[in-house]
């Protein structure tokens, strides 16, 4: 490393059109701020930004008040926020990556996880896990989801494989009274906009869904009651990260609570954050409040270090828990890539700041260890 900086720490992330080319400008603002704290450089790059035969990457960072785009040198550490949506950006993002390696081996901070279902397979081995997570298999057809419902009480809950903000998902409820068995799906479009469609024919809806379905994998569960008195969609967010030690600790936790009778709670979709004990305390009384937030905590503490022993190295992960009407605790799903902004909805400061904080010290924990080993 130059003597004058403690390390380089590339972001790479999805280009986009906007005023600057990426996302989460306001995020990465905040760890160019750490990260010259620490002396650190660090700043913010795109898969088709890296090119062979160059040394130096373009890429922005930001200061004196201001986004800069200027050549840096490759970095040390990757912090990879990039979300690849197809194939063609997969390869390109893999490409980017092995030009990287050849101009400097990197460290990767995060290594990701490889889908919902992968998840689902590697948290069902380990009988921890299992009495809190709702059963899933893999949608194949119409015939297999005909059944599904047939056997989960005319009901049926489906959601995109790599998905996120709730986009793309659908609940399926059977018309008991309509004379062909028709359904009610109510769902979240590829834009993440709410629609309700009412199929009087059972044929016509299983049809339907299977076209919005598609090419892609989607996940079929049951589907849990998991809204408040009042019929909105709630779950409990936790962010666990590592620290400047290296080691797990739970950043933070909210409830994230939708609009009135749609389906998913994601910020994303127009909901509101909560702390997580007032919250829970209100809808199920003080006791089985109390349980459920102890529930979460043990699992949230077991989560990480068992999904790291199947996918490698993880920094933080974002653990959604739902939490039904008995009080029953479900493990809904876990991102590798985890948005921070529920921490500063509910006020909870310490821990918003602390997000932000702990991908920087962790990043210079594994830099530390790396020059002395």
């Amino acid at each position: 490393m130059n003597p004058s900086t403690q390390g380089i720490v590339g972001i790479l992330v999805g280009e986009c059109t906007g005023p600057l080319p990426f996302a989460e400008s306001a995020f990465f603002r905040q760890l160019c701020h750490i990260g010259n704290q620490q002396r650190m450089t660090i700043y913010v790059f795109c898969p088709g930004w890296v090119t062979s035969g160059h040394r130096s990457i373009p890429g922005y960072t930001f200061e004196n008040g201001k986004w800069i785009r200027k050549q840096f040198r490759a970095p040390e550490i990757i912090y990879d926020r990039c979300i690849s949506l197809d194939k063609r950006q997969q390869r390109r993002k893999q490409r980017c990556l092995e030009i990287l390696n050849e101009l400097q081996p990197f460290v990767y901070l995060t290594r990701g996880l490889a889908g919902k279902w992968s998840v689902y397979q590697a948290l069902v081995k380990h009988k921890l896990f299992v009495p809190f997570l709702p059963h899933t298999v893999r949608y194949e057809n119409s015939s297999q989801l005909d059944q599904w419902i047939s056997n989960h009480e005319g009901e049926a809950f489906l959601k995109p494989q790599n998905g996120s903000h709730g986009k793309r998902t659908l609940h399926v409820k059977e018309i008991k009274s309509e004379p062909g068995g028709g359904f009610v799906v109510t769902g979240r479009d590829s834009s993440n906009q709410p629609f309700l469609r009412k199929f009087h024919s059972r044929q016509d809806g299983l049809e339907w869904i299977h076209r919005f379905v598609g090419s892609r994998i989607f996940l079929l569960q049951p589907y849990l009651q998991l809204n408040n008195a009042n019929g909105e969609p709630f779950d409990v967010r936790v962010l666990m990260q590592k620290n400047e030690n290296g080691n797990w600790s739970m950043t933070g936790m909210a409830v994230r609570a939708g609009r009135k009778h749609t389906l998913t709670s994601n910020l994303h979709g127009g909901g509101s954050a909560h702390r997580a004990l007032p919250f829970l305390t209100k809808e199920l009384g003080t006791q089985d409040a109390s349980r459920a937030i102890d529930t979460i905590h043990h699992l949230s503490e077991a989560i990480p270090v068992h999904l790291e022993s199947h996918f490698g190295r993880l920094a933080e992960l974002g653990i959604d828990f739902g939490v039904d009407r008995k009080g029953q605790v479900w493990i809904l799903e876990v991102n590798s890539k985890p948005g921070r902004s529920s921490l500063s909805r509910i006020g909870d400061m310490q821990g918003a700041r602390k997000s932000v904080e702990n991908p920087i010290q962790y990043a210079r924990y594994l830099l530390l260890r790396k020059n002395l080993a």
